[in-house]
Formats: structure tokens, sequence, C-alpha cells
């Protein structure tokens, strides 16, 4: 078994077939690969749409577990793969027409660690023809550590990469226990331990951008899990910074700069939500002491060419200086109150 695809499922009946379809028009033979899908209860017709498929199909298979989020549902899914490479999958995505075969060909022929590729973000469930043809000669190889060096955007998520099985075995890899923000320190750590990533900047995933989406949702409930998960994930990521910075296994200067430019993204976005939303002074206090002991506040290495215009500095300035920031919220918060019964913040 060359492949696992695995995909975690739940009430995602409107995509779940769009995806399949992606991932069987493939020029590799059935017996390469496996589609795991795990139903992470949902209770929708998700279910059956997969049956159907797989009646037809020998390579799908699924299973069936009661609701326990995100995280158990991919470790799981990491536990029942049994191919050379496994590739995580949302259900909602779906991946180009014929570009399993020369993807696994290359990544076989050169022992490579982690396979990465581009993504196109879409609406629509179409976009399914590659965009130009897969030459050998357009791979970027190098160690993990050096890939982060030269992509000081790269991307967390884990579905734009495949990785070879017994790497993660060989590295214990395993997700947190974090629903939203899992895939961000699993992905470093994948990178920072690789000898050898190739990167094709070509784009395969279809990052399809849902409208219910719990990133796009506006209940107050939701929006606070999310920013706690996104704590979490910060200060996981610092402490595997600290950890880089610490050993000598790494030439780290760019290393550790493009790490803590991202992680200072994630600090001062995570913040800026947090006074955008009703939260008690105290509130964000508790979670700006919590970054202290990690070494992410106050935030040293957020303005750079991506962000230096004069009000992202003033509003970096204002975090950074907690006698104006809190203050500021307190005032906030006497023009403001949370009415958190229907989830509306309305005017005193």
């Amino acid at each position: 078994m060359k492949l696992s695809i695995l995909i975690p499922m739940y009430n995602a009946s409107a995509y779940i077939g769009n995806c399949l379809d992606s991932l069987l028009m493939q020029n590799l033979p059935q017996d390469d690969y496996e589609i795991i899908v795990m139903d992470d209860g949902s209770n929708d017709n998700s279910v059956a749409i997969v049956k159907g498929y797989q009646k037809i199909n020998k390579n799908i298979l699924l299973h069936q577990e009661p609701n326990s989020g995100a995280y158990s549902t991919r470790n799981k899914l990491l536990k029942l793969a049994t191919g050379t490479y496994v590739y995580n999958l949302d259900a909602d995505d779906y991946i180009v027409h014929n570009c399993l075969c020369d993807l696994l060909q290359f990544s076989e022929d050169k022992s490579i660690d982690i396979i990465g590729f581009k993504t196109k973000e879409t609406k629509v469930l179409n976009l399914k023809e590659i965009e130009e043809p897969i030459n050998n000669k357009d791979f970027e190889i190098s160690s993990g550590p050096s890939f982060i060096e030269k992509h000081r955007k790269l991307r967390h998520e884990i579905w734009w990469y495949f990785i070879r099985r017994d790497f993660l075995l060989n590295n214990h890899m395993a997700f947190s226990k974090n629903e939203y923000n899992a895939d961000v320190v699993f992905t470093l750590k994948a990178l920072l331990r690789a000898n050898k990533i190739a990167y094709l900047p070509i784009s395969i995933h279809r990052y399809v951008q849902t409208q219910n989406s719990l990133m796009r949702s506006k209940d107050f409930e939701i929006i606070s899990n999310r920013l706690k998960y996104m704590q979490m994930m910060i200060i996981n990521k610092s402490k595997l910074i600290n950890e880089v910075n610490k050993s000598e296994k790494f030439d780290a200067i760019v290393l550790i700069d493009n790490l803590t430019h991202r992680r200072d993204v994630f600090v001062f976005f995570n913040i800026l939500n947090m006074i955008r939303n009703p939260f008690h002074h105290s509130h964000i206090k508790k979670k700006i002491e919590a970054y202290k002991q990690v070494e992410a506040y106050p935030i040293k290495n957020f303005i750079g060419k991506e962000y230096h215009s004069f009000l992202y500095r003033f509003l970096l300035y204002v975090v950074n200086k907690e006698e104006l920031l809190f203050p500021i919220i307190k005032l906030k918060n006497l023009f403001f109150k949370t009415n958190r019964s229907s989830n509306k913040t309305v005017i005193v």
C-alpha cells in the first residue's frame, strides 16, 4: 500500500461526495492507495453517501465513532493507516485529478520524508484540473529546517503535504488535544525533524471556503473557544521555539526569526480579537500573563515587510503597553455590555 488518505468527517454531506470523486479520479491503481473515512457522530446523511461509494470502490474504508473531536479522530486515523505515506484531508476539500501517481513516484524514488505542494482557496467544487503538468525538475528539495528558513509564510495546515508513515512512527508523532489548531505544532515538529522534504510549487489541494465554517462563526461561544484553542497553540508553539533556540542541532538565526514572526502574528491578532469581543479586562490580563511565561509577550517580531503600516505600528505599540491597553479595555467595557443569553453586544 503506497498511500493512506485520512479523512475525518462530521456532517459533510454537501462535500464528501465531491472529495471522494477527486480522490478516485487518479492515475493510481486502487490497490495502491486506501481512503479511510472516520465519521465523528454525523447526524446528516454523510455516512450513507460514503457507504454508497464503498459499494463500488474497494479502497474506501469507513469507521464510525461517537463524537470525540477532531484531534482524537485524526490520531485514530493515523493508527489505522497502512500506506507508506499518509495524507490528511478535510472532508469538505478536494484535490486535482491525476496527481497522486507522480507525487508518490517522486517521493519513493528520492526517499522523501515529506512532500508538499500549493493549495488554492475556492468556493466552487469543480476546479479539479491541474494547472500545469508535474515535472520532476520543479521540485525543491531541502531539509525541513532549511524549508522553514526559505518559506517565511509557510502554511501550518496538514493538507498541503504527504508524510512518510514510518517517519511519524519513528518520531512518535501524534496530534495534541487542540480542536482547532493541533496541526500547527504537528507540522512544525515534522518539518524540524525531516531530513528531506520536497516541495512542488503547483496547486494540488483545493481549500473550499464553506459558508458555515466554525472559523467564520460569529457566535460568541464558538469565538471564545476558538480564541482559547488559538492560545493553546501559541503557547505550545512558543515552547517548541524555545526548545529550538536552546538546541545545538540547528543554525537557528533565520529559523528562529521565521518561527517567531509567525507566532507573533498569531499573538497580535489573538489579543486584538479578545479586545474586539466582550471579554473582561481581567480575562485578557490573564491570557497575556500566560504569554509572558513562554516569552511570547511583549510582541517583538510582528512588524516586518508583511506588517509595517502606521496602523499596525500604532496598534502594536498599544498592545505592548499594558498601562495603555487595560485602561482602553476598561473604557470600552463601560460603553458596551454583553447580553450573553442572546450572544449580542449592546450599547449601554
